[in-house]
């Protein structure tokens, strides 16, 4: 379940994404001209033939954006896992595809514009947690990795001549080095990231790497809540690590936890 968690979520929320995937006002990618669909936490990353698209997890009822303008050509239920799902052919010809939603705001063969809402975050289909799953096809055919085409969740800025509505705030708090120059206070793996907990000149911090995109970090501050517990917070999102599970948390909210497979623990 990128807490970028851009969801970290095969349907599930992976704990380790490199930043919270933002809305406020950001500028289109230069090759396809798209914008980040949603805000949440990259919880799954694109896998050519088996997961072709990425998954963002957040709360129900998130707002999703079509990711560029363009006509909607398919909206309603998808019988192969997506559920409520949305497809929108864009004016290139590329079409991106929207599923796992818990309400559809829009119908086929409407017009849609850039950054309009077009449904709901849900986790209808072969879900098990609420994420928006989001794929793109170069021409109608072809799946290609989202990741390479969207604007960087770190450098969201007022894109010119392009106003997109507000619909919520930027969260940015993440480190620029993302190595452990210090300590490493606890580490822990589940199936999808491995994290550590590492102390730096008296500053705790909680490094989150997806395994899927291994390039994809996230380094915040952190701070202890008790014996071998850590939490960090980025934006509404907030981790907390124990020595048994790293927990999701949004809102002051529980979205998910998941279970280490291996941990280890300096006792700090």
């Amino acid at each position: 379940m990128a807490l970028i968690s851009c969801t970290v979520a095969v349907s599930k929320v992976s704990p380790a994404l490199t930043q919270t995937v933002s809305l406020i006002n950001p500028t289109p990618a230069p090759t396809a001209n798209l914008i980040w669909p949603t805000q949440g936490i990259l919880s799954q990353g694109f896998r050519k033939y088996q997961h072709e698209g990425i998954d963002i997890a957040g709360a129900k009822g998130t707002p999703i954006l079509a990711a560029a303008a363009g006509t909607v050509v398919k909206a309603g239920w998808d019988d192969w896992g997506l559920g409520n799902f949305i497809e929108i052919k864009h004016f290139n010809g590329n079409v991106t595809v929207y599923g796992h939603n818990s309400r559809l705001l829009v119908s086929k063969g409407q017009q849609v514009k850039q950054g309009q809402i077009i449904a709901e975050m849900g986790s209808t289909g072969n879900s098990t947690a609420p994420h928006l799953h989001f794929e793109f096809y170069v021409d109608g055919r072809l799946a290609s990795n989202p990741l390479s085409l969207l604007p960087s969740a770190t450098i969201a800025k007022t894109p010119v001549n392009k106003p997109i509505t507000p619909i919520l705030q930027p969260v940015l708090s993440v480190s620029n080095n993302t190595d452990c120059d210090g300590t490493t206070v606890m580490t822990g793996e589940t199936t999808t990231v491995s994290i550590k907990v590492c102390e730096e000149n008296g500053q705790l911090f909680y490094v989150g790497k997806l395994k899927q995109e291994p390039s994809q970090v996230l380094k915040i501050r952190a701070w202890k809540l008790d014996n071998h517990k850590y939490q960090a917070d980025n934006g509404t999102f907030s981790y907390l690590i124990s020595p048994e599970k790293i927990e999701i948390w949004r809102n002051g909210s529980p979205i998910r936890a998941d279970s280490f497979l291996t941990s280890h623990g300096l006792g700090k």
